[in-house]
């Protein structure tokens, strides 16, 4: 398990699937309860805090503005690797993140 990964967490309610971003120390050490940002199957539309990512090869999209969620480790059950932007996307997300920083 490594932060930077995606993984499948399904719920009662939804199957989820979380990008982990605590630290890998506190991964490393096992602790239980760990904090990631979910990556929606529907595109939230043009809001600035949204980022791309594939996932088993479908485009989810990171909505970094509704904040974190925290886990359960046990809950975890299908890692699909490290996140990955769409490649035909990467030079648009670099130019707004860009102008962005600019304003």
């Amino acid at each position: 398990m490594r932060r930077g990964e995606l993984w499948r967490s399904p719920s009662s309610l939804r199957d989820r699937v979380i990008l982990l971003v605590t630290s890998q120390t506190l991964i490393d050490q096992g602790v239980t309860m760990l904090y990631g940002v979910e990556a929606d199957a529907e595109d939230p539309g043009p809001l600035l805090l949204v980022v791309p990512v594939l996932v088993d090869g479908e485009q989810r999209w990171l909505n970094v503005q509704r904040g974190l969620t925290r886990v359960y480790r046990g809950t975890l059950t299908k890692s699909y690797g490290l996140a990955t932007p769409p490649s035909s996307n990467r030079s648009t997300h670099c130019s707004a993140s860009r102008s962005t920083s600019e304003l």
